[in-house]
């Protein structure tokens, strides 16, 4: 921790008075936590469902898929950290990857048997990202062609762009981008009006984000249902981190919204869901 307490670390103080939060979060945080990180890959399961910035409590209001739920803390605030964390630097060639999420394509060829990369086979440039029915007709049609292997079903929702109606009413009011589905290749950012900074700016209300956000997960879970209904063996729905939804780090800072901000630590984008599914048969 002592490294981070750097001339530039100390300079960020003065330009942006709200690290000081950020910081006393990120501590207690580590002290709470450290070496807690589920390691999902060593978890029981042969279908691992992840839903990408999926939060425990609104997973927890909103799912109806019957299972044991609990909350769990992940290795990652973000993606790439989840994947840092779980997948970097090791081998599951018993498991296929099935992948909408972008961030998959900065993982070495060897770690799974193979990936099926959803970002670049199955992209919807109407949304901007890709759907959840196509997730589960990629992930059936896996299934049959690898049926000994264990699967991970990658999601991109509750994760911006929304779905849904209050999604096409922002969309006609402002002009929001999809996901860059070259993030793996290109550090260009798109050109595109930055969700995130609308809401933290007060230009969209943080409770219709909320809605949007409420909205998109009933429409992946509702794919999500149908999937593991047709899925044989034990199967596990969780996410890979959660997401800021307009909290405020400190009384009277901004409300912080997304998941990419860079020195917030905290339960809000680390605890996720693990919700396991009742099964008479393993694979």
């Amino acid at each position: 921790m002592i490294e981070r307490y750097t001339f530039e670390n100390i300079k960020k103080v003065f330009e942006n008075p709200e690290y000081v939060g950020w910081e006393a979060q990120r501590v207690l945080f580590d002290l709470k936590h450290r070496g807690a990180g589920i390691d999902v890959m060593g978890e029981d399961w042969d279908n691992l469902i992840l839903l990408d910035a999926c939060r425990y409590d609104y997973f927890e209001d909103q799912n109806t898929i019957p299972g044991d739920l609990s909350s769990v803390i992940s290795h990652g605030g973000s993606s790439w950290e989840f994947m840092e964390g779980n997948f970097v630097g090791q081998q599951f060639h018993d498991t296929v990857y099935v992948t909408a999420n972008p961030h998959t394509g900065k993982l070495d060829d060897d770690v799974f048997h193979t990936v099926e990369p959803l970002y670049i086979d199955a992209w919807s440039d109407e949304h901007g990202t890709v759907l959840p029915e196509d997730v589960v007709e990629a992930t059936l049609r896996v299934h049959e062609s690898y049926p000994n292997k264990r699967l991970v079903v990658h999601f991109m929702q509750p994760h911006r762009p929304y779905l849904g109606e209050i999604e096409k009413e922002l969309q006609r009011q402002h002009n929001i981008g999809g996901f860059n589905r070259y993030l793996a290749y290109s550090d260009e950012a798109p050109t595109t009006v930055s969700f995130s900074k609308l809401i933290e700016n007060g230009e969209v209300p943080v409770e219709k984000a909320q809605s949007a956000y409420r909205e998109t997960l009933d429409i992946v879970l509702d794919q999500v249902e149908g999937l593991v209904d047709r899925l044989p063996g034990k199967s596990v729905v969780s996410a890979d981190h959660g997401e800021m939804l307009g909290e405020r780090i400190m009384p009277f800072t901004s409300p912080k919204f997304g998941h990419s901000h860079q020195y917030i630590r905290n339960e809000t984008l680390y605890r996720v869901p693990w919700l396991e599914l009742p099964t008479s048969e393993r694979r």
